[in-house]
């Protein structure tokens, strides 16, 4: 027999021939690495309407089971999906706005209790959303912008400048003419 030293496999109480310093050097392979995460026509037509019904990309990133950071990856270097994923947005903020003029126009029912017993129902409108989809919707059908300026004409963001300007100084003069006195 020749000199073999005899180990035991880990978990087994069988002994196993040593089989030599050549065989130790040599580790098992790793697993590859998986490939980089691919993406579909599907995924993306899946994550771009998930993105649209939900406005939330975390969910939208779920739906297809990738990372989020494939996703931004692929937002950084495409400049068609990224115009998509902003049409997404676009469309989920419609329907996310349609949702909220619905809720302020015909507001919500409320359970109403007296006693730990229901008695009733109360319809509640949400002022404050209101508000803001009435300020909204008057910006997009009047260009009014209640104050705040949108810089599309450099010649007309510039004139609004002066004209603001002209007006605070106007109030200025007005203020020290009535301390003077």
């Amino acid at each position: 027999m020749t000199d073999q030293k005899v180990i035991p496999l880990r978990g087994s109480r069988a002994p196993v021939a040593d089989v030599g310093p050549a065989l130790k050097r040599a580790r098992p392979r790793s697993k590859p690495k998986p490939k980089r995460e691919s993406w579909t026509a599907e995924k993306k037509r899946t994550f771009l309407t998930t993105l649209a019904a939900t406005c939330n990309v975390s969910a939208a990133v779920r739906s297809i089971s990738m990372s989020e950071s494939a996703v931004y990856a692929l937002r950084q270097r495409s400049p068609e999906f990224r115009a998509e994923w902003q049409a997404a947005l676009r469309e989920g903020y419609a329907k996310l706005e349609m949702a909220m003029l619905e809720r302020a126009i015909h507001g919500t029912q409320k359970p109403v209790f007296h006693l730990g017993k229901e008695i009733g129902q109360v319809t509640e409108y949400p002022d404050r959303i209101a508000l803001t989809l009435l300020t909204a919707h008057r910006e997009a059908v009047t260009g009014e912008t209640g104050g705040r300026m949108t810089p599309t004409d450099p010649e007309e963001v510039r004139r609004r400048i002066l004209d603001k300007l002209d007006e605070m100084n106007a109030r200025l003069t007005r203020k020290d003419d009535g301390e003077g006195q």
